[in-house]
């Protein structure tokens, strides 16, 4: 099969929060993906401030998209987990969500890699990328660790759910 990965735009949004939503709904532990993020308003404010949405295509549909904060909020709970120093330079792999029928294809590994690539052309400084993954969702953290990001910590997050929190040197 040939996929598109390309950066996604404001126009995208809607697509973006029907097709998380889709994923949710189908999931057997839904637990394991957090779609609180994926809030018009919300992505809106991101891409709006440097943040980037990635989506894979076959053909014209969307079958997977990601979301990748160019700043991480001091206030969100990730952000309470890394030094101020490397705050700064950091970016967040923030939501994904790749359709059932197209999982197995390394969707999220070519976007996360392509997402990376596109931070570093917009601010070189850009040194570290984080993600949070749920521990027994081994298919994501397989997928992370596959293309070199490394458990940080274990952690309840997002309203008491564990996650890895996930670290890369880019």
């Amino acid at each position: 099969m040939n996929f598109k990965i390309v950066e996604g735009s404001i126009e995208d949004i809607k697509q973006v929060i029907e097709l998380g939503t889709s994923i949710r709904s189908n999931m057997e532990h839904k637990e394991w993906y957090s779609i609180d993020l994926l809030k018009y308003e919300k992505i809106l404010d991101k891409l709006n401030h440097g943040s980037i949405l990635m989506k894979a295509l076959d053909g014209e549909k969307m079958i997977a998209f990601l979301i990748v904060e160019r700043y991480i909020a001091p206030t969100c709970e990730l952000a309470k987990e890394i030094s101020k120093e490397e705050l700064e330079v950091s970016i967040e792999m923030d939501n994904a969500g790749v359709l059932e029928a197209y999982r197995g294809n390394h969707l999220e590994q070519k976007m996360i890699l392509e997402a990376e690539k596109q931070m570093k052309k917009i601010d070189p400084k850009i040194k570290y990328s984080y993600a949070t993954v749920h521990p027994d969702n081994l298919a994501s953290l397989k997928s992370l660790e596959n293309i070199g990001y490394q458990r940080y910590k274990k952690k309840y997050m997002y309203g008491g759910f564990i996650r890895y929190i996930m670290k890369k040197e880019i």
